[in-house]
């Protein structure tokens, strides 16, 4: 079984019990729980703690660090489907069905995270102007452009050609090297793809973002501008992830200019991305909170509708017993009336000798009334008979 929890519930639980025993409960390995811990950078009890305060000396237990840029408030332990962990009983679990999610609460504003962000970066860093031993990646697509360049040599022609020769594409390698450099002192790693380079994304916590570095004129083509040319403009842009149809495009823009090159802004920019990538996680948690509260209110639409129409069946069986019961009076009436009817019908008929047989009676005279009465005593609600038809 899977759980997830909060970063505060698993840091409280690791620092109560040992970290064996908290394994056993949750049907995981322990090793399994310590990589999920330093996953979700909960700090754990060094070793011999848990010695030490059963002995009574003095332990320390350091705070839980803030949650790092765009990484997840949660952490997923165990095999399948994760199931929010309370430690609460069910009853408490029934209460959550009939409350309204809460919206997602954090201890920093976005300010506070980029002054966190900027505080964690190196305070020196140089820009290495050379590729001579740039960033493992950029180092990978220059070994792929030699391996090209040694293919042509070798056969005279090859439509593979080197990718990065050219002034341009090697201060973008560059430039690309510095920035996942300086990304990785934060513990924010880049993807690169496409044989020319050209689809970049960075991971910051959990979230991915989609950033290009290109010429100026390819991301920003304007009439009358020389594309190719020597010492052509550089840009990136920043692409901030929607979760919404309707949601307004969101781009971070960078280019050579006035303020002088990128390479001069590179600090900012990786400031930046990171950012993004937190700006991307509290995006997506208000999208999971604005639909928790629409299904939320769905649910909550259909227990109404649920309940009006258990009170208007409720009050239609009702309305329809009242109907059966004034239709059971009137029929029992009715059935008063005919039997006192029928017995003074019976009554004329016998002192009546000139009634003709055929029209007023069939048959015997006496056997007739004798039959007449039978009948209006089975009619009669109110004849000593009927107490005995109710009670069968």
């Amino acid at each position: 079984m899977g759980y997830s929890f909060t970063r505060q519930q698993l840091y409280e639980l690791v620092w109560t019990v040992p970290i064996s025993t908290l394994a056993k409960s949750l049907k995981v390995s322990d090793v399994g729980l310590a990589k999920a811990c330093r996953r979700g950078d909960i700090p754990l009890p060094p070793r011999g703690y848990w010695a030490k305060l059963h002995a009574g000396r003095r332990v320390t237990r350091p705070p839980l660090p803030p949650r790092g840029p765009g990484a997840s408030h949660r952490v997923n332990i165990g095999v399948g489907a994760p199931h929010a962990y309370r430690a609460n009983s069910v009853d408490d679990c029934a209460k959550l069905e009939d409350t309204p999610p809460e919206p997602p609460i954090y201890d920093e504003t976005l300010d506070e995270v980029e002054v966190r962000i900027r505080q964690a970066l190196p305070s020196k860093f140089r820009y290495i102007r050379a590729l001579d031993n740039p960033h493992p990646l950029i180092a990978r697509l220059l070994r792929e452009d030699d391996a090209r360049r040694e293919a042509r040599m070798k056969s005279g022609y090859s439509w593979d050609k080197p990718c990065f020769e050219s002034s341009f594409e090697q201060r973008r390698l560059t430039f690309l090297s510095n920035l996942f450099t300086l990304l990785a002192t934060l513990d924010v790693y880049a993807t690169v793809r496409g044989r020319e380079a050209r689809e970049l994304l960075v991971q910051v916590g959990c979230q991915h973002v989609e950033l290009k570095v290109d010429a100026l004129e390819a991301l920003r083509p304007r009439k009358g501008r020389i594309a190719g040319r020597r010492g052509e403009p550089m840009a990136i842009e920043v692409r901030v992830g929607r979760w919404k149809h309707d949601e307004a495009e969101e781009r971070l823009f960078w280019s050579d200019g006035d303020t002088g090159r990128i390479e001069n802004q590179l600090r900012d920019i990786a400031v930046a991305l990171v950012l993004t990538g937190e700006r991307q996680y509290r995006k997506a948690r208000q999208f999971a909170h604005e639909w928790d509260k629409h299904d939320f209110e769905e649910r909550l639409e259909r227990a109404r509708q649920a309940r009006e129409a258990a009170e208007a069946r409720e009050c239609e069986e009702r309305a329809q017993a009242e109907r059966d019961r004034v239709g059971r009076l009137l029929a029992q009436v009715n059935a008063y009336q005919q039997a006192q009817q029928i017995r003074e019908y019976v009554g004329k008929v016998v002192a009546f000798p000139l009634a003709i047989q055929g029209r007023a009676f069939d048959g015997d005279r006496e056997a007739w009334a004798r039959w007449a009465l039978a009948v209006a005593e089975q009619l009669d609600p109110l004849a000593p008979s009927a107490n005995g038809r109710a009670n069968e």
